[in-house]
């Protein structure tokens, strides 16, 4: 009689028997290339107050620099909320440096991805200024009456520093990786963090959208409450829409420079594109300097608007 084969060394464990985290099927959600992503993250957080800190802090941050804080202090602010965001996903929700879209390997990836994004865009707006019966979709009062000092303080320190790194660090790099982890024992879970992410960061220019209906030429000739409406609420879509692509940018890259260059491309680009136009126009420009005492927002009148409403 033969005997029994000698049981394998390698056998297959039991289908109920638990699996770390980082063994489980790759159903993040999204395509193979995901950067940091095929793998789920090594420890999940299932508690939801370390994501929940993180829109509080931004909820804070977003009422102080549209209501409260005046020009002076709108860089140091958001350059200081940065950091503590990224402090607080790495002690609090244990993310690492690739996750958050901060690793050293990724640097050129991101230079290179955000460096063609930003082409594109420049390209754009190019088309746009060529083109005399797109130039009103560009228009926007708050580049008039600006110096070429301040013009320059604008497009290469305020929204660099002042807007756009704030927000990509904390939509692009802190939320998405603490909602990673926060789902990352279930299925799609990438995938899910991403889009409530991008929804977070539509809502987020709630208060900026606000006084975007007295800002632009073509919003005045609406009714006041439905030129509001149309500002908020295309606001709303359109920046979850972007922030839809700058996460796809972000993951494709594997840095979050990726998104940060492409976002001030088109900060930076539009605002200087409205200053050009208004100067072809013959809008008036102060001799003097701004003062930097005076709140960074443009006020409005109208209720419930009545103090400040972003300008970078």
């Amino acid at each position: 009689m033969t005997p029994p084969a000698a049981a394998s060394s390698t056998a297959v464990p039991s289908s109920s028997a638990p699996r770390p985290l980082d063994h489980l099927p790759h159903d993040h959600g999204g395509p193979d290339w995901w950067d940091d992503l095929s793998v789920r993250p090594g420890r999940a957080v299932p508690e939801t107050w370390p994501a929940v800190g993180v829109v509080a802090a931004l909820t804070v941050s977003n009422v102080m620099t549209n209501r409260v804080l005046p020009r002076w202090a709108y860089v140091p602010w958001n350059v200081g909320v940065a950091g503590g965001l990224v402090w607080w996903a790495r002690a609090a929700g244990d993310c690492s440096g690739a996750e958050l879209g901060l690793s050293r390997r990724h640097l050129l990836g991101g230079l290179r991805w955000g460096g063609v994004a930003a082409g594109a865009v420049a390209a754009v707006y190019a088309a746009g200024l060529a083109v005399p019966r797109s130039r009103s979709a560009f228009r926007d009062d708050r580049a008039d009456n600006v110096v070429p000092v301040e013009l320059l303080w604008r497009v290469l320190v305020e929204i660099p520093f002042g807007t756009v790194l704030a927000e990509e660090v904390a939509f692009r790099g802190v939320l998405p990786a603490m909602f990673r982890r926060r789902f990352a024992s279930e299925p799609n879970w990438a995938v899910r963090a991403d889009l409530t992410a991008a929804g977070l960061f539509g809502l987020w220019h709630i208060l900026p959208a606000s006084g975007l209906a007295e800002a632009n030429p073509t919003l005045r000739e609406l009714p006041s409450a439905a030129a509001a409406a149309t500002a908020v609420a295309g606001s709303v879509a359109g920046t979850t829409a972007a922030g839809l692509v700058f996460t796809w940018l972000r993951n494709r890259s594997g840095s979050v420079l990726a998104p940060v260059m492409l976002h001030g491309a088109i900060n930076g680009g539009a605002y200087t594109v409205a200053w050009v136009l208004g100067r072809a126009a013959g809008r008036p420009t102060r001799e003097s300097g701004w003062s930097w005492s005076r709140p960074v927002r443009r006020r409005i009148r109208r209720w419930p608007f009545r103090r400040r409403v972003t300008s970078a």
